[in-house]
């Protein structure tokens, strides 16, 4: 296989986004859409996108495309170059869907994602040990099972660094990530009541990799085993929407790695692209150039 800067295994959806012209209504009241997209989603497909704009060759892995998703899929993984070898094409398979209401700040997704994980056999693809092997870094969702697992332990086996996100600070998947980023929504959900200056102290032991708190807008705190907390604030910008924050902050990270920077650079640019893409929608037909987020980081404040 040719030699891969990324490769990422996890979560690909065709999302269908709402954007409302206010704000979300009250129960029962009414909002009016200001625009919708159908376009790719879902964590690996956001930041395989992202990555290959910045000029990154990627290849990725996870479920199955169906009838009703792989054209549109497809379409945008040729148009930006992404490696689909290890994408199952289903004909008996409908595919994985879901619709997103947004605002400028929230965001409200409805899908079949429970119905998807319980359906046996499963609809996803098993990791590409070859894209593995022949990745520089690898990025892992954490909701695949045993394939999630067999993906981190054949870049261990390998010697690649991986990224993760939002998984517990005592399973192997954390234990052996080059960074590992923890949302404040899973915090608030896997580790309610524990304070967050005591979690982190507890992943950073746990790991001798770069463990990133995030909270939306709020502070962002990093920190490795043995080493001090690092808090770090977050950029401003008027949001368009919130809408995959998340896995373009992790592509940011995965870039930084791939480049070798430290960390407070990793995550000073993954901050940065995040708060760029905020300004834009949908992220499949608006990634930027590295050029486009330098510029924006010359010129952008942090949170005041």
């Amino acid at each position: 296989m040719r030699k891969l800067a990324v490769y990422l295994y996890g979560q690909t959806v065709l999302s269908t986004i709402h954007k409302l012209a206010g704000k979300f209504p009250e129960i029962d009241g009414y909002g009016e859409i200001q625009k919708s997209f159908l376009c790719p989603g879902g964590e690996v497909m956001n930041a395989a996108m992202l990555l290959s704009g910045l000029g990154l060759s990627t290849a990725i892995g996870g479920p199955h495309w169906g009838t009703e998703t792989a054209d549109v899929l497809g379409r945008y993984a040729e148009q930006y170059g992404i490696d689909t070898s290890g994408i199952v094409r289903d004909p008996n398979f409908a595919g994985l869907r879901d619709l997103i209401l947004v605002d400028d700040r929230y965001r409200t997704v409805f899908g079949t994602f429970g119905a998807y994980f319980s359906h046996e056999p499963h609809r996803w693809s098993e990791p590409d040990a070859a894209a593995i092997r022949a990745a520089q870094v690898v990025a892992i969702d954490p909701y695949f099972r045993s394939a999630t697992d067999t993906t981190g332990r054949l870049a261990v086996e390998a010697g690649k660094p991986y990224v993760t996100l939002d998984c517990p600070h005592d399973g192997f998947l954390h234990r052996h990530a080059a960074a590992n980023i923890v949302s404040g929504e899973y915090r608030r959900s896997a580790y309610a009541g524990i304070a967050t200056v005591d979690l982190l102290a507890q992943y950073a032991e746990n790991s001798t990799g770069l463990t990133i708190f995030t909270a939306g807008s709020g502070l962002i705190l990093c920190a490795r085993r043995g080493t001090p907390v690092v808090a770090i604030e977050p950029y401003r910008v008027e949001a368009v929407s919130t809408l995959g924050a998340g896995d373009t902050f992790r592509a940011g990270v995965v870039f930084g790695i791939v480049k070798g920077w430290p960390d407070e650079r990793i995550v000073r640019f993954a901050s940065a692209l995040a708060a760029l893409l905020c300004t834009r929608l949908p992220i499949a037909d608006n990634v930027p150039t590295l050029a486009e987020v330098e510029a924006f980081m010359a010129t952008t404040p942090t949170k005041a």
